[in-house]
Parts: C-alpha cells; structure tokens; sequence
C-alpha cells in the first residue's frame, strides 16, 4: 500500500485527467451537436473544473513543502505547506458548492412545471447560502494551526458532521429528483432508464461524502499519528468526491456521443406506427418547457425539437 502522500498525488492527477475529458466531451455535444446548447450550467461545470485545477495546484505545492511527507527534505517548509494546505482546503469547499449548483441547474433545464422549478431554485439558494456559511466556519472558527480542522473543537466538530450530513442529503437529492421528473413522461423504458442512470451518477459521488463521515467519527477520539492519518484520508476523500461529482454532472449530457455506439447504447427510443418516437409528446414538452432565465446562454424561448423517421429525437435544447 502506498504512502498517504502517494494516494493524494495519485486521486488528484488521476480525477485531472478523466473530468478535462468528461468536461471536454460534454462542451464538444453543447456547443458542436447542439443548438445554442450551451448553458448556464455549462458555465458552472467550467468554473468547477477551474476550481478543482487551482485546488489541486494548492494541493500539489503543499506537498513539495512537505505536507503528508515521511521524510526530511531541506526544502520543506511547514508555514508554506500549511498556507498552500488551507488554500486547498477553501477552493474544495467552495468548489463542491459550484459543482451542486451545476448538476441544479442541468436539473432546470428538464423541469416541465413551475413547481419544479420553483423547487430547484430554492434548493440553489440553499446550496448557496449552506456553501457559504460552512466556508466561512472552515476558514476561521475552525481553523487551527493555520488549516481547516473540523476536529479542533467540540463545536467544530459538529459542524463538521453537520457539514457532512448535509452534503449527503444535498447529494441524493439532485440524484434522486430525476425519478419524480420523469415519473410521468411518455417515453421508452430504456430511454428513461438510461436518463435516469446518467442523472443518478451524482449518488456515486455521495458515496465518497458518507467515508468523510465516518473518518470525521473517527477523528474526534484520534491522537498522534492516527489523527495526522485520518486528516490526511479526509483530504483525499474530499479530492475524490468533488472528481466525482464534476464527472457525474458532466457525464449527463453525454447521451448524444454515446447512443452513436450501437453496441454499447443501442437503440433508445422505439419508432410508432407512424415513424417517429413514442416520446415525441410529454419528451418533447420536457425539452420545450424551458425558459430562457436559466437556459443556454443566448437561447430563443422555445426548444427546437427535430423528429427523424425511425430515429432518437434530437433535442436542440439537449435532455441531458
């Protein structure tokens, strides 16, 4: 088993590399497959990336001072390390509230009613408010030694289950609304089932959120060595969760690449007696219900919708 110092290199180059492609793939559907398809959630799964690039760079050079280092280096230095530390620290955390943002606001391009909509503005205004706050208890009550320490203190470290907590219910959420979304839209089995995989993603992302608690658990009786370690898991799980959650978000509108791989996608929609989609009708009002408050950038208040003979349904404004 590698060395904590290892594992962290390791979950941010690899997470680096897998959201720049996912994040790639998803600007070449909106902007090249799709009309006008580029949105405001677009624009916060970019800013997510950014901040997940600057927080691995904080992250990066806190290590070449030392930090999670086992050995002695002349070069090391321990205020820098901690200062980069922190930095790292506060764009995970602000980062992670970006990306919810995001996965609400693709979840906005496909609410039909009112209700929904109100519904997601709402919980976006939470998520703003929650990421601010907990920001705010990261960077100074709870702040020990120079770095976010949510078991500094008695009440820091229920913040930090409070925190934690919260971001599950937060996470499964977003993953989970899809299901009442398209409850009642006429479409294939397959087609939902495929729509409904590639929205729920984020519930993987979560999984990483619950192993944060249980080492947040853990910490608040831990000492020595053993605490060092648990805060060096609790960092690498943070890394972790928020590249996986950028993926996620991203990967939900990558369902115009991959139903071009007939193998793996096949056929998603199956043609009517009279050659177009059983999923033209409530499907296409899923797509045309979309205002131009918080769609593409430059977007016509209407959804073009394409129907061709026998095949998926091309939506301009992009079910995922």
């Amino acid at each position: 088993m590698g060395s904590h110092r290892d594992d962290l290199i390791a979950a941010m180059s690899v997470f680096l590399i897998v959201d720049a492609a996912v994040v790639a793939a998803r600007l070449y559907v909106r902007i090249k497959m799709l009309t006008r398809g580029f949105g405001w959630d677009d624009v916060a799964l970019c800013l997510t990336y950014i901040g997940f690039i600057i927080s691995c760079s904080m992250g990066f050079t806190s290590m070449r001072y030392g930090y999670a280092a086992e050995d002695e280096q002349p070069y090391y230095n321990k205020t820098k390390a901690t200062q980069f530390l922190f930095a790292n620290q506060l764009t995970l955390y602000i980062t992670s509230g970006v990306v919810k943002l995001a996965v609400a606001l693709v979840l906005y391009r496909l609410a039909s009613t009112r209700r929904l909509r109100w519904v997601l503005i709402v919980s976006m205004v939470v998520v703003t408010v929650w990421t601010i706050v907990m920001t705010l208890f990261a960077s100074w009550p709870c702040a020990q030694s120079g770095s976010s320490n949510w078991a500094g203190s008695r009440t820091c470290t229920q913040v930090g289950y409070f925190r934690t907590i919260t971001n599950i219910f937060i996470d499964y959420f977003y993953a989970l609304l899809p299901i009442i979304m398209l409850r009642n839209v006429r479409m294939s089995t397959r087609l939902k089932v495929s729509v409904l995989l590639l929205l729920g993603l984020g519930a993987f992302a979560s999984s990483a959120t619950i192993v944060k608690l249980v080492i947040i658990v853990r910490l608040s009786t831990a000492k020595g060595k053993e605490a060092d370690g648990l805060h060096y898991d609790l960092l690498l799980w943070a890394d972790i969760e928020l590249g996986m959650a950028t993926f996620a978000a991203s990967a939900a509108a990558l369902r115009p690449l991959l139903k071009h791989i007939p193998t793996v996608w096949g056929r998603t929609q199956t043609p009517n007696s009279h050659g177009t989609s059983e999923a033209v009708g409530p499907y296409r009002e899923l797509g045309g219900a979309q205002t131009s408050e918080m769609g593409p950038v430059g977007r016509s208040k209407h959804a073009i919708v394409k129907v061709s003979n026998g095949s998926d349904v091309e939506e301009q404004g992009s079910l995922v």
